[in-house]
């Protein structure tokens, strides 16, 4: 089925995109991976997306930036030795196919499938759908079915970049709770208030946090809210960005990652199906 009139199809270095652009709002889709790269509201004309100048867009590896989807599994928590399988799953790394487009007085409804739900690791029967909503607010919900005779568990995660104009200029406003640092053997932590950015963060924040507001300059720049969730995950490299590939030295100052999650485990019976969103409301 073509796309609708707002969506525009292009090939660059063997990857396919989709180029929306209607009177409420642009973004981008990468085909590989079926990873959002861009959201731009016409409403201020600001890019709310970090992709780093250094992703590699040429299918060699996961995107870095925008908003990657993990599945079935959060980062290397698949039950086997760390790197023994793809980190955060196999959809990422996928060519999605476009199912379904729509354009409304709301916006554009875009509608992905991937290749393939089964392979090393989750050998399960089930049916993923991701459908991106591209208007006033940016609406992304990442759906499993579980097309199959027996229960399996999986977990996933809109693993989003937020850019910002500088990280130490940036504060999380409506995180509450305690986390698991990842940075220091898991400890259990209380999230800090103020919610500021100082340093190399990876934190899993174990609640279903529905709302997150990114602060910039002392003003609000995103809200981001999350359903279905049972974590929000925040990570920032800092520094340590120079020792990652495909991001330069500095890339940490412009980038945030609030990450709408399920990591603590869900089982979805035969017939039933979960639904993750992730909403990005420009403030």
């Amino acid at each position: 089925m073509p796309p609708v009139s707002s969506v525009t199809v292009s090939e660059s270095n063997g990857l396919t995109f989709l180029d929306v652009s209607n009177s409420l709002a642009s973004a981008r889709i990468s085909l590989f991976g079926g990873h959002v790269l861009s959201y731009i509201p016409k409403s201020d004309d600001k890019e709310r997306l970090w992709v780093s100048p250094h992703a590699y867009l040429n299918g060699e590896r996961p995107i870095r930036g925008g908003i990657p989807v993990c599945w079935p599994w959060f980062s290397d928590d698949h039950g086997r030795d760390k790197g023994a399988l793809p980190a955060h799953g196999f959809l990422r790394t996928q060519v999605w196919k476009l199912v379904h487009s729509k354009d409304t007085d709301k916006g554009t409804t875009i509608e992905l499938s991937p290749s393939f739900t089964r392979a090393e690791g989750f050998e399960n029967d089930c049916k993923v759908t991701m459908q991106i909503n591209v208007g006033e607010t940016m609406e992304v919900s990442l759906i499993t079915e579980n097309s199959g005779v027996t229960s399996f568990d999986f977990n996933c995660a809109l693993h989003s970049y937020f850019h910002v104009n500088h990280i130490q200029k940036t504060l999380l406003n409506g995180i509450e709770g305690d986390y698991k640092d990842k940075l220091d053997h898991w400890a259990l932590k209380a999230t800090p208030n103020p919610y500021t950015i100082t340093g190399e963060t990876d934190r899993i924040h174990l609640a279903p946090i529905k709302a997150t507001e990114i602060e910039v300059d002392g003003d609000p720049f995103t809200e981001v809210l999350s359903e279905g969730n049972d974590s929000l995950v925040v990570w920032n490299p800092w520094q340590g960005a120079a020792s990652i590939s495909d991001m330069d030295a500095f890339g940490y100052k412009h980038m945030l990652c609030v990450e709408t999650s399920l990591t603590q485990g869900k089982t979805l019976a035969p017939g039933e199906s979960h639904t993750l969103k992730q909403t990005i409301l420009p403030r």
